[in-house]
């Protein structure tokens, strides 16, 4: 399964809104992009120090998600998605452009998300 940054953050962050909800060993095989690493960085950056805005890659490895690459399939899938869905953002078409090539799931609770017909999601209060 695909993960969100929303989900990514409740496991990094143990004050988050959403930590108390994700239970990443119910996740099979939790995955992410690159590209959520760059994300946390953002919305994370002037709460968290340096040190820890440039390892988000090795805390993910360390609670078991992988990271897969972002190739340029998963940019021309979430292209393709942005240009079909006006609402979709660059972070959004990405996380669905690479679900959608790698065949996953994305776990996620935007609400944005399930509209996305070409998609599978699942709330991770749900799993």
């Amino acid at each position: 399964m695909y993960l969100d940054t929303d989900v990514v953050l409740a496991v990094l962050k143990a004050d988050d809104w959403l930590s108390s909800e994700v239970d990443l060993e119910s996740i099979d095989d939790p995955k992410t992009s690159v590209s959520t690493c760059i994300e946390v960085q953002y919305a994370m950056e002037g709460e968290w120090d340096r040190t820890r805005l440039t390892t988000v890659n090795e805390s993910l490895a360390a609670e078991g998600i992988a990271l897969v690459p972002l190739r340029e399939e998963h940019i021309e899938a979430g292209g393709a998605l942005q240009r079909r869905y006006d609402r979709l953002n660059l972070f959004d078409a990405v996380h669905l452009g690479t679900a959608d090539v790698l065949d996953e799931t994305l776990v996620s609770t935007d609400t944005l998300y399930p509209s996305i017909e070409e998609i599978s999601t699942i709330d991770p209060r749900k799993i």
